[in-house]
């Protein structure tokens, strides 16, 4: 059985709201989150056999198909990884990355799904905006709103149910690369990024808002801060500038982090096990309560890594590798500013696209 189409609502386009600052702290939830995957998407934390500390177990590789959440053999996660800032002028909380793990209970595979942070969508709401703003205006609206708006956004683009969320921000990300001893990255395009912006001078002077970022091609040891910037460069030359570009750099360093994070070297290492749950304890905002998380390891015996599948939605890949988006040349309706939306003006090949990935390409 396949998921059923989703169609998305066909009121007429209304102006977008503006995004608001947001302060509001993640909730502390006491859960066993204490990896460094769930900042991209891919780490949880739970293995029966430690006792009194934690080894990092992918949450796609810990899922507990038999208790959790699922639809037609699949749990689908959205995985956030928020821009919110600890200091400077910039407090909107936007989800930078917005990536769906889809786990398959008789496959045991993964799909892992990039969308765009500039898809231009219809809310439950009824109003449009960037994807990426939808968390914010729904929490600015009516707090504790902007998970359940924003899987609801995302089931009518995908065409799939959103059966949990994560939403970690970039600082932790930062300090968990740094805690797990950097990461090696193989960077496939040499790219030089004049203009990544310095945090906390968003009020600067213009000359002063930006630093230069080089990456040369080839494998590179990376600690957080160089991490954090390889995967959230947009104005890279050499065809780093992309959305599809930054998201093909976010899947090489979630495989990274993964490699690092299942090493013997992490894994026997109590002080840093320890510290990455210090790290993400109460600082992660998702709906995977304790009782949910005990279940989880029951699948990193079957789960097969090696079968993951990486897809991104775009504007320059062939249709069947994802380029089912374009950027209109006639920026009226959108206040001027660059979006991509979908070629057909609806999504039903998007649901096609990636129900083939979920069901069909096996």
């Amino acid at each position: 059985m396949k998921y059923a189409d989703l169609n998305i609502k066909g009121s007429q386009i209304q102006s977008a709201e503006q995004n608001n600052e947001h302060t509001k702290k993640p909730k502390g939830r006491i859960v066993l989150v204490a990896s460094i995957l769930i900042i991209l998407g891919l780490i949880y934390v739970f293995r029966n056999h430690l006792k009194n500390s934690f080894d990092p177990v992918s949450i796609v590789a810990s899922v507990s198909a038999a208790e959790l959440k699922q639809t037609d053999g699949r749990t689908n996660i959205l995985l956030l990884g928020s821009d919110k800032r600890n200091k400077g002028a910039v407090t909107s909380v936007l989800t930078d990355t917005i990536l769906v793990a889809s786990i398959g209970k008789v496959d045991n595979d993964v799909v892992l799904i990039s969308i765009p942070r500039d898809l231009w969508v219809q809310s439950p709401n009824g109003y449009h905006e960037k994807i990426n703003a939808i968390y914010t205006l729904a929490e600015n609206y009516d707090e504790g709103a902007g998970p359940k708006e924003l899987r609801e956004t995302i089931e009518d683009v995908l065409g799939i149910p959103i059966h949990y969320h994560a939403l970690i921000t970039f600082d932790l990300f930062e300090e968990a690369v740094n805690i797990l001893g950097g990461i090696t990255v193989e960077v496939e395009n040499s790219f030089t990024d004049y203009f990544y912006p310095i945090e906390g001078k968003e009020n600067a002077p213009e000359y002063e808002r930006y630093e230069t970022i080089h990456f040369s091609s080839g494998v590179q040891n990376m600690d957080g801060n160089t991490a954090l910037k390889f995967v959230r460069s947009r104005k890279g030359d050499n065809n780093e500038g992309t959305d599809f570009a930054r998201s093909k750099r976010q899947q090489k360093v979630i495989a990274a982090i993964k490699e690092k994070a299942f090493s013997m070297q992490t894994i026997l290492s109590i002080d840093k096990i320890k510290n990455l749950y210090d790290a993400y304890s109460g600082n992660v905002d998702t709906d995977i309560d304790f009782s949910t998380i005990q279940t989880f390891y029951l699948l990193s015996k079957q789960i097969d890594l090696n079968k993951v599948i990486s897809i991104v939605l775009d504007d320059r890949s062939e249709a069947n590798e994802g380029g089912l988006l374009y950027a209109p040349e006639d920026r009226t309706l959108y206040g001027d500013r660059y979006v991509l939306v979908p070629q057909t003006g609806d999504y039903s090949q998007i649901h096609a696209f990636v129900q083939r990935y979920l069901f069909d390409n096996k």
